[in-house]
């Protein structure tokens, strides 16, 4: 009977994308995200994947469908998969899997609320915050294993990565907007031993009503 989990996850992605606007929500396409073509030389596109190495860091960056995020909790022994399915179809969130190795000598910092996903017409969205999720998922029957995930996954507080360490989390953004068709991810607060390093890795967008 209690569907709080499925419309609190609804209300915490569906609202932000949301914002202030009173236009009517359209329900979003499946969407599939490739790489695109990259303007910065030293990415690479691998499979599904893009490379980039920050200032000596080894940065790997890879959109998430559904399976993709299923799969990614099933290989983690003790987490389980926060997302209720219904989410899935109501208003998907906009997932990537960022991976970082710090390569270099020096101390990596990393502010994922300061990154940002942007559209071709300059729309920008921010990642939702793991406190937000909290707030949505905390009197949920089944929260503490679902916010026990999130909190052991989510790229969501600073980040400090040591010489010779390694990082891997999510980046979770809001439903796209119905009409994304190219998409900057920016990693815009990116320092390696105190020098700004920003990434931006680009994407595109295709629908089931979209032409090849």
């Amino acid at each position: 009977m209690r569907k709080r989990g499925v419309l609190g996850w609804a209300m915490a992605v569906g609202l932000v994308l949301a914002g202030c606007a009173g236009t009517p929500a359209k329900t979003p396409q499946p969407a599939v995200l490739r790489p695109g073509p990259q303007q910065a030389p030293t990415h690479q596109v691998v499979g599904e994947a893009l490379i980039a190495s920050l200032g000596g860091v080894s940065t790997t960056v890879r959109w998430l469908p559904q399976r993709g995020v299923q799969a990614f909790y099933e290989g983690r022994p003790g987490l389980a998969d926060p997302w209720p399915r219904q989410l899935w179809k109501d208003s998907p969130p906009t997932v990537f899997l960022l991976r970082l190795r710090n390569q270099t000598r020096e101390e990596v910092q990393f502010d994922p609320a300061l990154a940002g996903l942007v559209t071709q017409e300059g729309k920008r969205e921010r990642p939702i915050p793991y406190e937000e999720l909290y707030m949505r998922m905390a009197d949920d029957k089944d929260a503490v294993p679902r916010l026990t995930s999130l909190q052991a996954t989510l790229f969501s507080r600073f980040v400090v990565i040591q010489p010779g360490g390694q990082r891997e989390g999510l980046l979770v953004f809001p439903a796209l907007d119905a009409k994304a068709k190219h998409l900057l991810l920016e990693l815009s607060s990116f320092f390696v031993g105190g020098r700004l390093v920003p990434g931006v890795f680009e994407f595109q967008v295709f629908r089931a009503d979209s032409p090849s």
